[in-house]
């Protein structure tokens, strides 16, 4: 796999496959002409300095007449919009995101930017579940002129569609919802809306075909083919347990229960608990996504355990999650279906931003954020402009790039998910299954062939 991210001087000289050239609608001799990538892949450091074919990038604007450091250049500076959380609820992630992109734009800058150009960060602190917000702080990033507008989920996604169609540049986002994949393909005006990962119904139509898989190498024998689920009060973990409870029978799964958290913070998990243990269900589901409230359920359910396999949802790749809940976590296992892989490109992307910010990059949106920006640059190099967000647009649809979190094509402006969805690697974002070992995560145990390592049983588990 480490082989598809050798875009450094490999690039002028390997073939590029004739599958990639009809998908993407881009020739070999297309990308040579629009943009020379060139110095280290993102395997050796991660940096992308692009030679556009015009000059003058086309540019009437987006970075006023400030300059990010590096300078240099024949034009003004691309300027990247960012919606955050870094206050909140939600600031561990958000820090995450955040740090994920600004090392990818610190790269690009610190090899010369895009053919001389660099690239401006503008990050606003945003709730992720306050729609007026999300609406305001976007028309801000508009009335900037920047050249695209980037981040990692949105609660309240719905809020930016209308403000983003209005303003037409690329909006590229994370928010792993079927229900947005849905509304960007409803009407064209929505086409620079990009869900760059996949949507969140592929956890509930994996996660029991997983346990099954799981079941198959013997290292797990289930006491009994019950799941009870406890169910977040958020749309992406309602739509988790639905998809679930309806796929959970075609993999001869029973459901043993679902128990809703309820609206707003959950400071006593002592309840559903008691219902967790009363269900004696051999897995038991959490689909809330919140790191800090998992922590605290994980925590509890160690105290008094049964033996079930216990998942929770994506919170976990948060590094809070394992700060708050500790030794209690070993044996966890969650999922993402946008993570960082295992493999030397993930690998040097952790150390990388390690190294950047002295603390440990997530599995998840550190990785997201950091190839949003870099398919961005990609494309402006390739077309030498930003602002005519029409081709743009257009392109982020044809290109297929490797980024940290794997293989991004985005014909229908939503990323795709491996091994259900599409098979083919080069595509698709793998549905990552991790368990914590050890006290520590990033062992991810399916799907082949990303894992780096094998299921064991949890200290609760016979």
């Amino acid at each position: 796999m480490g082989s598809d991210n050798q875009r450094g001087g490999e690039m002028a000289e390997e073939e590029v496959t004739t599958e990639v050239e009809e998908k993407s609608g881009v020739s070999r001799s297309t990308v040579l002409k629009g943009a020379a990538i060139a110095g280290a892949s993102l395997m050796a450091g991660g940096v992308l300095a692009a030679c556009s074919a015009s000059d003058d990038g086309g540019s009437d604007g987006g970075g006023g007449g400030d300059t990010a450091s590096g300078g240099g250049g024949g034009g003004e500076d691309f300027v990247i919009g960012a919606l955050y959380p870094l206050t909140g609820a939600n600031a561990a992630d958000g820090e995450q995101m955040n740090n994920g992109a600004q090392l990818a734009v610190d790269e690009i800058n610190a090899a010369g930017g895009i053919a001389g150009r660099m690239i401006k960060f503008e990050v606003l602190d945003t709730d992720l579940a306050a729609p007026e917000i999300i609406q305001q702080n976007y028309q801000k990033l508009a009335d900037q002129k920047v050249d695209a507008v980037i981040n990692g989920y949105l609660l309240a996604w719905d809020a930016a569609m209308d403000a983003a169609a209005g303003y037409g540049a690329p909006f590229l986002n994370a928010s792993t919802s079927q229900a947005q994949c849905d509304q960007i393909n409803s009407d064209e005006k929505y086409k620079c809306v990009f869900q760059i990962d996949p949507p969140e119904t592929w956890y509930g139509k994996g996660f029991p075909k997983f346990l099954n898989d799981l079941e198959a190498t013997g290292a797990w024998k289930p006491r009994n083919r019950k799941i009870f689920i406890v169910e977040g009060w958020v749309p992406y973990s309602q739509v988790i347990s639905k998809v679930t409870q309806e796929t959970a029978a075609e993999y001869g799964w029973e459901i043993a229960g679902v128990e809703p958290m309820g609206e707003g913070a959950m400071s006593d998990w002592g309840p559903i608990l008691a219902k967790v243990k009363a269900s004696d269900a051999g897995v038991v589901m959490n689909t809330h996504y919140l790191p800090s409230e998992l922590a605290t359920f994980t925590t509890g359910f160690a105290a008094d355990p049964m033996d079930s396999l216990l998942y929770v949802q994506y919170g976990a790749s948060v590094p809070e999650y394992l700060d708050l809940a500790g030794e209690a976590a070993n044996g966890v296992i969650w999922a993402t279906v946008t993570g960082v892989y295992g493999d030397a490109i993930g690998t040097s992307f952790a150390e990388r931003y390690q190294a950047a910010f002295d603390k440990p990059a997530g599995y998840s949106n550190s990785g997201s954020g950091y190839d949003e920006v870099y398919m961005l640059a990609n494309v402006w190099a390739m077309l030498g402009d930003s602002k005519d967000f029409t081709k743009v647009n257009d392109m982020l649809r044809k290109i297929i790039w490797r980024g940290v979190n794997g293989g991004y094509y985005m014909p229908s402006n939503y990323g795709l998910s491996f091994p259900a969805e599409e098979p083919d690697m080069s595509l698709s974002q793998a549905h990552l299954f991790f368990q914590i070992q050890n006290g520590a995560n990033g062992t991810i145990i399916a799907p082949a062939p990303f894992t780096n390592g094998e299921f064991v049983l949890a200290p609760w588990q016979s």
